[in-house]
């Protein structure tokens, strides 16, 4: 009987292993279903001002249209654009269900000649970093998932929970333009959330504690470095800084019948 009821553990193990099912105890992955909408507001820096000039923000909507496969993997497919009507610049993203990682990145934006769009070139066997770089659509999206380093503190409040990593994970890719290949390495460092977003998680977590993230993300090349906030129970980054732009994650508002809203 003893051996039997073993045998049954293995097997329930096993299977929760192979549903995926124990994921979740990895680490966080936003996890989001079709209809699903949020806003983030981006303030830009005037780059040919001298000082820090800001001009006046933007809204961007990010909504999940479907879930698709793409490449062996189920993917949500991600339709982002400007809630003003008049932009025409927008974004489809690929995201995988399982740890979003991007199986495919398509930018579309005005030209003289129309509306046209950009495929990035992705790999997606080579999880990295994906930086919104040539684009004013901020979708940056780090490496998930996002893991405390110390696992005994897993239910502890966040700014207790966590040990910095000493060293930041570099992730390598190769960039094809036309005949030429470009080598970059993006790098991304998860941290001890700092006393100084004390608010800024606070205004988010509703009446209940969840588990906070602060991650550093780089790319030497662009000159590009991003700090981001995330916090369990929100679909994105609650706020994103770099020096160029300010991201914050809108709280939700009580659907009206005229939310829609920009150019879907």
């Amino acid at each position: 009987m003893r051996n039997c009821f073993k045998n049954l553990l293995l097997a329930a193990l096993l299977l929760a292993i192979c549903s995926g099912t124990l994921l979740a105890d990895e680490g966080f992955v936003p996890k989001w279903k079709i209809g699903d909408r949020w806003i983030l507001e981006a303030s830009y820096r005037d780059m040919r001002s001298p000082g820090e000039v800001w001009m006046p923000p933007l809204q961007w909507v990010f909504r999940v249209r479907n879930i698709k496969t793409w490449a062996g993997q189920e993917c949500y497919v991600l339709h982002v654009f400007p809630k003003t009507p008049e932009m025409k610049v927008q974004a489809i993203l690929w995201l995988a269900v399982a740890d979003l990682r991007p199986m495919r990145v398509i930018d579309i934006y005005p030209t003289g000649e129309g509306v046209k769009s950009m495929e990035r070139d992705i790999d997606p066997n080579n999880p990295q970093p994906l930086l919104a770089e040539d684009t004013l659509i901020p979708y940056d999206l780090p490496v998930f998932p996002l893991v405390r380093a110390n696992r005994s503190l897993q239910n502890a409040d966040g700014f207790n929970a966590y040990r910095s990593e000493p060293v930041a994970k570099k992730f390598a890719s190769v960039t094809k333009v036309g005949s030429l290949s470009f080598k970059r390495t993006t790098t991304q460092k998860n941290k001890m959330p700092e006393k100084q977003y004390a608010d800024t998680f606070a205004s988010y977590r509703g009446g209940s504690i969840n588990e906070s993230f602060q991650v550093e993300l780089a790319e030497p090349r662009s000159n590009t470095s991003l700090i981001q906030l995330w916090q369990e129970g929100s679909p994105w980054a609650i706020s994103s800084e770099s020096v160029a732009r300010k991201i914050r994650l809108v709280p939700p508002q009580p659907p009206t019948e005229t939310q829609n809203g920009g150019e879907e």
